[in-house]
């Protein structure tokens, strides 16, 4: 009996564990057949997706050729848009230039012609080009040792020419002569032009030449044309009145009996010599003009004899009145 319960526990063990066995294949073969199922949904699905992978690599280029074309097209928007500034500011700048205005004309009447007329330095000026507040000029003077020259000949002569710009009843010159480097001021009075130098005008002309003095309005008038009027211009003529109601005013103010004691030009030019009492060589005192308050004025300058540097020339010293009556002797410059 043992013995046969002993071989029922043992087939019943094997019928067990068979069953056991046989379920766990199952399972198994189940979970394989799943696995496979699975690696075939994606095996399809990758499929579609390499196509799709394909197509976007195909669809890149023309992306890529599409963002170049916008490219393009932006950098000429911009430029066109860069051309329209440009063309705006050109044309801005051409109205501005259109609405701008020539300075206004000088109210200061600067005529044509005026002259310095001394016998041993005579000069003149023309004026041209009279624009706005610039005008073009030529100063051309002489100098004779003594009237007497004038009818031999020009012993030196020198002349002087540029643009000026005005300022009130001043015209000063913009640019230096280009073969002197002179440069000068004209202030006008109205009845007569003050020219004086701002630069060194020495090498501008020969030796006794200066510039600087009285110009009245009108030209030279020869000695011998005085005694015609009609021959004389209508400007000289004008010249010569203002003259005339001048020496009547300087006649005027002369106490009675003492017209004929007025110091001489000479003798004005004796009274600086004594009055500077210099100790320079070659210093020379010359009449230059009356004042308008009837002085004389007398230039004072130094010839200088040329060097190893310098070319010969004179050294301007000053300008000094002389009252003809008292000979009372002022420097022309002090304040």
């Amino acid at each position: 009996m043992k013995k046969e319960h002993f071989v029922l526990t043992i087939l019943l063990l094997l019928c067990v564990g068979s069953l056991t066995g046989c379920g766990f294949l199952d399972e198994k073969e189940a979970a394989t057949s799943s696995q496979a199922t699975e690696e075939n949904a994606i095996k399809k699905n990758a499929e579609p997706r390499g196509e799709g992978n394909q197509a976007i690599k195909k669809k890149e280029p023309q992306d890529n050729a599409m963002k170049e074309s916008d490219e393009e097209t932006n950098k000429v928007a911009e430029k066109e848009k860069d051309s329209s500034k440009q063309g705006n500011k050109q044309e801005e700048n051409s109205t501005k230039a259109a609405e701008k205005t020539e300075p206004a004309p000088s109210r200061v009447d600067w005529g044509s012609t005026w002259s310095r007329n001394i016998d041993t330095d005579p000069a003149g000026i023309d004026i041209t080009n009279l624009k706005g507040d610039t005008f073009k000029f030529k100063l051309n003077a002489n100098h004779f040792d003594n009237p007497e020259d004038v009818s031999t000949g020009i012993a030196s002569a020198g002349d002087v020419e540029g643009t000026v710009k005005i300022k009130g009843n001043v015209a000063t010159q913009t640019t230096d002569d280009i073969e002197s480097g002179c440069m000068i001021k004209m202030t006008n009075h109205k009845s007569y032009i003050q020219v004086e130098e701002i630069s060194n005008c020495s090498r501008a002309g020969g030796i006794g030449v200066y510039y600087e003095g009285r110009y009245q309005r009108g030209d030279i008038v020869p000695q011998e044309e005085n005694t015609n009027d009609n021959t004389i211009s209508e400007d000289a003529q004008k010249e010569k009145q203002d003259l005339e109601k001048s020496e009547e005013s300087a006649a005027e103010e002369i106490p009675s009996g003492k017209s004929q004691n007025l110091l001489t030009h000479e003798e004005a030019e004796q009274r600086v010599k004594k009055f500077l009492s210099l100790s320079m060589d070659n210093m020379h005192y010359v009449y230059d003009g009356d004042t308008p308050e009837g002085n004389y004025s007398i230039r004072v300058y130094q010839y200088q004899e040329a060097t190893a540097d310098s070319t010969e020339h004179e050294a301007f010293y000053g300008f000094y009145t002389v009252n003809p009556q008292t000979g009372e002797v002022a420097d022309a410059y002090a304040g």
